[in-house]
Parts: structure tokens; sequence; C-alpha cells
């Protein structure tokens, strides 16, 4: 089911955070959380059960038309099926995360956000000091009461009652403001000397209708 508080502004930019489900009957439910980054408005929440991969379109549907938003899909499980529909679809703005190969230590790119013992805590956090700040703005009342039954037991472990879908989904939505205005990384490269470096160099003349050659000539007899 999918509930919309405001529909997509020209001059704002978008999130979703989306926490996938196997999608039986009797099991748990995904859900699509999408966040306006401007001033961290809950803006529509997408709830059911659906196959991972059925799902995938439903995030396709709504992260286009909500601008092509940057989209962060849980990497466990049966996320890795939404993942690669999203993918087969052409969605072109999944959020990816970098990761460290101990053996070459080497970087590489994979798609989607990856819940650990680590991640899954710092997430939770984060999502409480951006609601003890005011910095979301929430309007779903189920989203809501899950937060409210939210809990941690004495050995860390996080867990809501008698679901977390949703809590979870926003949650990522939450970290992936971080990351919606930030551009990709690009390494400057030193091209002093090169054909381009010396091309910059030649002095340009604003002169309508284009450059004219042998504009600064002089020319005479002796």
């Amino acid at each position: 089911m999918l509930t919309i508080w405001e529909e997509p502004q020209r001059w704002s930019g978008y999130v979703l955070g989306v926490d996938t489900a196997e999608g039986l009957g009797h099991g748990d439910y995904s859900c699509i959380q999408v966040i306006d980054c401007k001033d961290g408005k809950q803006v529509a929440v997408w709830h059911g059960r659906i196959p991972p991969d059925e799902l995938s379109q439903e995030v396709y549907n709504l992260g286009v038309w909500y601008g092509n938003a940057l989209c962060c899909v849980e990497a466990n499980n049966h996320g890795l099926t939404t993942i690669v529909g999203l993918r087969q679809l052409g969605y072109p703005n999944l959020y990816r995360r970098r990761t460290l190969n101990s053996a070459n230590q080497r970087t590489s790119s994979e798609f989607g956000w990856l819940t650990t013992r680590t991640s899954k805590p710092l997430m939770i956090d984060e999502l409480a000091q951006a609601l003890k700040n005011y910095e979301l703005s929430l309007f779903d009342e189920y989203t809501l009461a899950e937060l409210r039954t939210y809990t941690r037991n004495d050995r860390g472990g996080m867990s809501g009652s008698p679901h977390d879908d949703r809590v979870m989904a926003l949650a990522m939505a939450n970290q992936m403001r971080k990351y919606a205005y930030v551009p990709e990384y690009v390494q400057n490269v030193d091209d002093t000397f090169t054909l381009d470096w010396w091309h910059r160099q030649i002095p340009r003349n604003n002169v309508a209708g284009g450059s004219i050659i042998g504009l600064n000539s002089t020319r005479g007899t002796v």
C-alpha cells in the first residue's frame, strides 16, 4: 500500500530507504520510505508483502517519480534480488558503498546497504539523533508506532515488536541524506605541459560571432 503526503517538488531532492522481505503471506513486510532531503520531511511510504523481484518495480516507479531519487536497498538476503531487479530495469541512482579487499588492499563499489553488527547500531543511533534534533518530520502513524516499540536489549541486540521494517527503511533513508547532494569523487590529475594544458594557455578574445584569426596582428611596410 502506498501513502503519499507530498508529491514531487521541482526544487527538492529525495532519498529512498528500502527494507526487503521474502514476501510470504505470513512473513515480514517490505517497506519503502521516501524523505525530502531539503527539510527531512517524510513524503511517501510504501508498505506491503510482495516478492523481492516484484518489489524492484515498485521501488523503480517511486524513485523515478521522485526525480530519480538516491535509492538505498538493504543488501542482506532478499535485498540482493531487489537490487538485481533495479539494475536490470536501469534505475539510474542506486547507492553504492565502498569496500576494502583485505587480500589485495583494493577498494571496490558494491550496491546497497549491508546491515551488520557494526553498521546497524550506527544507523539506528544516527536515526535517533536526527529525530531528537527534529531533523525529520514524520507523518505515518505506523512508522511512529514502530519507533515507540523499537528496543535494544542488554546484549546490544535491537528489534521492534512485532515488526521493524518501517524503522529500518527510515534509518537507511536517513543515512542517504548524507550523500544525496554529494557529487561522485573525481581524482584531480596534474596535466601540466600536456596538450590540454597548453590549449588552456591560449588567450581567448571576447569577440561577438567568434574569434577572428589575425585580430591582434599588425601589418605594414618599411
